[in-house]
């Protein structure tokens, strides 16, 4: 699916680019120029910059997953990944399907303005651009502007998709550095037709080069609107030994930070509203309140407020401490809006954190990170978590890690109360304990990462296969064990690029053979290309074929009227191979790309996103990326 290839993509790019990171900045040393980092990131005499990758790498995946026209789907992972947040979860976060978020947005800190431009046009309409621009004002004050379009028709009849979204973030810094700041802004929102997936299966599956446009669906005047918009700004007070390099004494002069208060604000709106204007027409087993037209949405909004401690102690060991009071409101709406729930919350979090500093990302030694995160008090007391690491890095940036974490939170709201025309509980599961443990091993030289999961959880909520919320009550706990291997071969001017991961449940139901946690056993992803210069080494290119395969399991249906999948054993996806050609050059600071994504369409039998629901046909794609900056 296409957000399931994204979040294993996003698993393991970050090892691809460390490990090309010197061959990727070497034609253009000045991209050096350009660099970011996130909030986490961030502390005033110790934060962490990244440079801007300008090589060719995974160009040609503009797209979580490649798959665009899957837009409509809301997220869903084919490598399990527990949750471990606290306090309120409302459940809709599984609608951020692709856009901008807070915990990602880059803060800037360039010395030349820099403007990225990347557009796409593809078949069936689709329509993608992105556009990034950030700059010093000043030395000390950046501001960054980033916005992110995309439109689609699809291949099936109701697949129409617009996707809009733009944020605005800024940094500064003082002069003498005893003051900082850090802003952004979030805007997204997200238009879909719903159609429910195709109408009988056996017209796909006995007509796969026809017009898919012709093929009966089993929604046709259904849609989603879902989005968000949040901003947040964190002030930082820096304290530390003065400069005493400088003549000036002044209470002006520049200091050394090495503690920091802060205190940060944020207010965020998010919500999913579902509109069909023929809810008899037999898709929904129950209709409780209009059977002309459905209207259903739920929004909440947040306010939180936090005040943190941060100080390197011995120059190697920073601490954490900080609270965070959140207040949220829930608002339910049904037939014709009215109002069906009316629901506040609020959460009172304490948290602290004790870790080694990062040097630098070939720093030879050991790490190690502690932390807890506790609801104090509030709606969801008791709430918990524990995380831990532990990792030593060798020579030439080999490095070994232990992670754990446990958490004991409260299950998503949407679980616990939903009120709509076609669906209507009320429950009170008990909170939700996950405890994952982790294992890794990664050697930049033979660009090689390895490594195992091994995840319980006791309490595992899902939806079961009536859209009915429902507390696993099996063995003790579900238990979810994976392994991972990551292992890139180079030879002269071609590539080998090969990601695989496997993983195992244990959560049998009882009296089924099958399991409470659909997940593929193998998922694996492969990339055989040449690359070399041209033109007498004017041009650098890149050609080659992407593979991405998952084995055949009972994936998870999905229910457009909730935005959420549910647990079936009736239809198995996958054991399907989808294979991309592409051709990418570079010439200067502008990338191009061709590609034609799923050339095997038609040829190696059927393939569906989920049940019901095929995935794209084969289609021819265009792009160009480019960087402007001295």
């Amino acid at each position: 699916m296409k957000s399931n290839l994204f979040i294993f993509v996003s698993l393991f790019i970050p090892v691809i680019l460390f490990a090309q990171k010197k061959d990727s900045l070497k034609p253009h040393s000045r991209a050096a120029a350009v660099e970011s980092f996130t909030e986490k990131e961030f502390f005033p005499s110790h934060t962490h910059y990244r440079s801007i990758d300008t090589s060719l790498n995974e160009v040609q995946k503009y797209f979580p997953g490649n798959f665009s026209f899957g837009l409509g789907l809301s997220d869903r992972t084919s490598i399990f990944s527990p949750s471990f947040e606290i306090g309120f979860r409302s459940g809709l976060n599984e609608l951020e399907l692709f856009g901008f978020n807070r915990n990602e947005i880059k803060y800037f800190k360039t010395r030349t303005p820099y403007t990225e431009i990347f557009v796409l046009f593809g078949q069936k309409k689709e329509q993608f651009a992105k556009l990034l621009h950030t700059q010093n004002i000043t030395k000390q004050w950046n501001i960054t502007l980033a916005m992110l379009r995309l439109r689609s028709d699809g291949f099936y009849q109701r697949q129409t998709c617009t996707d809009n979204n733009i944020s605005l973030s800024s940094n500064y810094t003082s002069k003498n550095k005893r003051y900082s700041v850090l802003a952004n802004g979030i805007a997204s929102s997200i238009k879909t037709d719903e159609n429910g997936g195709v109408l009988n299966e056996t017209d796909f599956e006995n007509n796969l080069l026809v017009n898919k446009k012709l093929l009966p669906v089993s929604l046709i005047e259904a849609r989603t609107r879902r989005g968000n918009r949040e901003a947040h700004m964190t002030h930082y007070l820096n304290f530390g030994k003065r400069d005493t390099s400088r003549k000036d004494t002044t209470t002006h002069s520049k200091i050394f930070p090495n503690t920091s208060l802060s205190y940060s604000f944020g207010i965020k709106e998010n919500w999913f509203v579902y509109d069909d204007k023929n809810p008899s027409a037999g898709y929904y087993e129950h209709v409780y309140f209009d059977t002309a037209s459905t209207l259903d949405s739920t929004h909440y909004k947040e306010i939180i407020h936090s005040l943190a401690l941060q100080s390197i102690l011995f120059k190697k060991i920073k601490v954490n401490i900080g609270a965070d009071q959140k207040k949220l409101v829930l608002k339910q709406f049904n037939k014709d809006s009215s109002l069906a729930l009316d629901s506040s919350f609020t959460d009172r979090i304490v948290r602290f954190e004790l870790g080694t500093v990062l040097q630098s990302d070939t720093s030879k030694g050991f790490g190690c990170r502690i932390g807890k995160q506790y609801v104090l008090s509030g709606t969801h007391q008791g709430d918990d978590l524990i995380y831990g690491s532990l990792s030593y890095q060798f020579n030439e940036g080999r490095k070994i890690s232990l992670d754990y974490t446990n958490t004991y939170h409260t299950v998503p709201f949407i679980f616990n109360y939903y009120n709509s025309n076609h669906f209507w509980w009320s429950n009170s599961f008990n909170k939700t304990q996950e405890s994952k443990m982790k294992f890794s091993f990664f050697d930049p030289i033979f660009k090689l990462t390895v490594g195992g999961e091994a995840t319980q959880i006791n309490n595992f909520v899902y939806l079961d296969s009536t859209c009915t919320p429902l507390a696993y009550n099996g063995q003790d706990v579900a238990a979810i064990y994976s392994a991972f291997l990551q292992k890139n071969f180079h030879l002269k001017h071609f590539g080998l690029n090969n990601q695989i991961t496997w993983q195992s449940v244990s959560a049998p139901i009882q009296g089924m053979d099958d399991q409470a946690i659909h997940v593929p056993e193998f998922v694996t992803n492969h990339s055989l290309f040449y690359y070399g210069k041209w033109f007498k080494g004017a041009t650098d290119v890149k050609l080659g074929f992407d593979v991405t395969y998952f084995s055949s399991y009972y994936a998870d249906a999905y229910m457009p009227a909730l935005g959420l999948y549910y647990w079936q054993h009736q239809q198995k996806v996958g054991n399907y191979p989808y294979v991309d050609f592409f051709f990418a050059m570079k010439v200067s600071h502008v990338r191009l790309f061709f590609k034609t994504e799923h050339v095997n369409s038609g040829l190696m039998g059927t393939y569906y996103l989920a049940p019901h629901i095929p995935a794209p046909d084969r289609s021819i794609k265009i792009g160009i990326n480019w960087l402007f900056y001295d």
